[in-house]
């Protein structure tokens, strides 16, 4: 019969026969119970792997030059547009009215009008903006058939647009097709629309006709383009020396 004795070394258990015969090791299972001092270290070393982790930036990512010139675009329009805004010293108040057979839209020449009086290129340079009303304005926009240009007054004709008194008078025909003159000349409908509507409403803000000034030159929008460009070249919009209106009490710069 043996005796077992247990002797614990590092864990390690070993059967000692009574017999003398030497100790035979029949099962080392051994087990490391951590220090004091390793438990710091693995939580030192954790803090160390987060902190490595907390430098990491993410990175930058850098923004296109077109989103950069789209963002400064609207950034300047947005501040001219303020500006203007803030430079307005009057509202011009003017109902629209057609005569006639209409083909072309009212929409269109209500919008297209209005774009092109507020348009900061045109008399909104004067200070002023310009406001459409159901009626009573203090002129009238008026989209007329060809035929009934004439209805206003025996100094309008049938071939182009005319002014008379309150009555900024557009020509249909001229509306939908420009003039031979200015389409020889390469200028474009909506440049001519422009044109139409700033020359005839210049006459009612007190503008007479003007000349060529010198060949190759803007036109003055006073001019008629519609018939002749005298040498200079197609100009929707007023110059600056037209920047006065009589009928506004707004002097020459």
């Amino acid at each position: 019969m043996c005796s077992v004795a247990y002797a614990v070394v590092g864990a390690s258990v070993l059967l000692a026969p009574s017999s003398g015969v030497p100790s035979a090791v029949l099962m080392s299972e051994k087990t490391t119970t951590p220090s004091p001092n390793s438990l710091v270290a693995q939580v030192s070393g954790l803090e160390t792997i987060s902190g490595a982790f907390g430098s990491i930036k993410s990175p930058t990512v850098a923004e296109p030059e077109w989103l950069k010139q789209q963002n400064a675009a609207e950034a300047a329009a947005a501040a001219a547009a303020q500006q203007a805004a803030n430079s307005v010293s009057k509202v011009v108040t003017y109902d629209i009215s057609t005569k006639g057979f209409i083909t072309a839209s009212v929409a269109e020449f209500r919008s297209q009008a209005n774009a092109t009086l507020n348009d900061a290129r045109g008399w909104a340079r004067l200070g002023v903006r310009f406001q459409e009303v159901a009626s009573g304005g203090m002129f009238t926009l008026v989209l007329s058939e060809a035929s009934q240009v004439t209805s206003f007054s025996s100094g309008c004709g049938n071939e182009y647009s005319c002014r008379v008194g309150r009555y900024v008078v557009i020509n249909q025909d001229r509306w939908n097709g420009a003039t031979p003159s200015w389409n020889e000349a390469g200028g474009t409908l909506r440049d001519y629309r422009h044109m139409v509507i700033n020359h005839e409403t210049g006459h009612w803000l007190g503008h007479d006709h003007e000349q060529c000034s010198a060949s190759g030159q803007p036109a003055q929008v006073m001019q008629q383009q519609s018939i002749s460009l005298q040498g200079c070249t197609f100009n929707p919009w007023p110059t600056k020396s037209e920047l006065w209106s009589t009928q506004l009490g707004i002097k020459k710069a």
